[in-house]
């Protein structure tokens, strides 16, 4: 629980910093970078932990289908709320 709220505390602290301009613009187009080489050795990491549990590999075809067709409604669902997204606010944005 202590982890979830640093995560939380370090999100709020980061969105305040941004909001109140306090983050140079050379730093914040390295946060790009920087984020996405964090995403990477997160799912390295995470491929790591799933490959190591012999749980998940004696139920990977049993999950399988299921974490696939999750995967893919996500994917859509996901594609589809930014498109309606995207189209609410550009006519707010016109108007």
């Amino acid at each position: 629980m202590s982890s979830i709220l640093l995560y939380l505390a370090l999100l709020i602290v980061g969105g305040f910093l941004s909001y109140k301009g306090w983050i140079h613009q050379g730093l914040s187009n390295k946060i790009d970078k920087l984020q996405l080489a964090c995403l990477f050795v997160l799912l390295f990491v995470m491929g790591l932990r799933i490959g190591m549990d012999d749980r998940v590999l004696d139920a990977f075809a049993q999950i399988g289908l299921h974490a696939i067709l999750f995967g893919i409604f996500t994917i859509i669902g996901s594609v589809l709320t930014v498109h309606l997204m995207l189209k609410v606010f550009n006519r707010k944005a016109v108007k």
